[in-house]
């Protein structure tokens, strides 16, 4: 049976589908959970209450750097980006309560993870040809081959994916492992303490089933009967 576009758009509504806004649907829910807003507003304070040590930029219309005069503390953000070669539609048909997660692209793409710097010499981390040949001498294995391409002179990390579009655990472990070995060899950190605000979860190890098996809501898809949670004291 041969049926027209038009007439199949008519059966995915009749079958309660909607032609819906391709959005990140997933990631909004939970935002204003009982624990999620404690832990935000207590993260939220510790920087408050810090802020005198970091570096900060002035609100002007040519902004300046404010240099901390107390313990100065530099902060390194990472975050994590996917560069795919192809886009999806704006649109697509969602059943209710049954739609998939959201994937920004299509096809072969790489995954870059970085550092910010908030530092009058960031907006990135690297070292100088000198500092890198000064920690050469400590840590040679600074130059040895992995599955991870590394940025000249830094602990900016690129991979190219297969299935799972996220760096692992032991991916990042490693990264900031070589990140540690550099920043002492940077001679505008000298006399600095680190604070390192890290974007990855714990869910980004690998598992027997794929985050995508389960649906969006409670009452929608889930292939297991019930999942073990183990907390840090060892305790489910």
């Amino acid at each position: 049976l041969v049926r027209s576009v038009e007439s199949c758009r008519l059966d995915l509504r009749r079958f309660g589908v909607k032609f819906t806004a391709n959005s990140s649907r997933p990631y909004f829910l939970g935002h204003e959970r009982e624990d999620v807003v404690k832990h935000r507003q207590e993260f939220v304070k510790y920087f408050i209450e810090r802020e005198q040590h970091f570096y900060t930029i002035t609100n002007d219309a040519v902004p300046q750097w404010r240099i901390p005069t107390t313990a100065p503390t530099i902060l390194l953000c990472h975050d994590e980006s996917t560069y795919k070669c192809g886009e999806i539609t704006a649109k697509r048909w969602i059943m209710p309560d049954n739609a998939p997660f959201y994937n920004k692209g299509r096809g072969r793409s790489i995954m870059c993870s970085d550092l910010l710097v908030m530092h009058p010499s960031g907006p990135f981390f690297s070292l100088t040809e000198k500092e890198y040949s000064e920690a050469l001498k400590t840590y040679p294995n600074l130059n040895d081959d992995c599955d991870i391409n590394y940025e000249k002179n830094s602990a900016s990390a690129v991979i190219t994916l297969g299935g799972d579009n996220y760096f692992n655990n032991q991916s990042i472990l490693n990264q900031f492992k070589r990140l540690f070995q550099l920043l002492s060899f940077k001679k505008e950190y000298k006399n600095h303490n680190f604070l390192c605000l890290v974007d990855n979860s714990r869910t980004h190890t690998a598992a027997e089933i794929h985050l995508n098996a389960f649906g969006m809501r409670s009452g929608t898809r889930c292939p297991v009967d019930k999942i073990d949670y183990i907390d840090d004291n060892n305790k489910k």
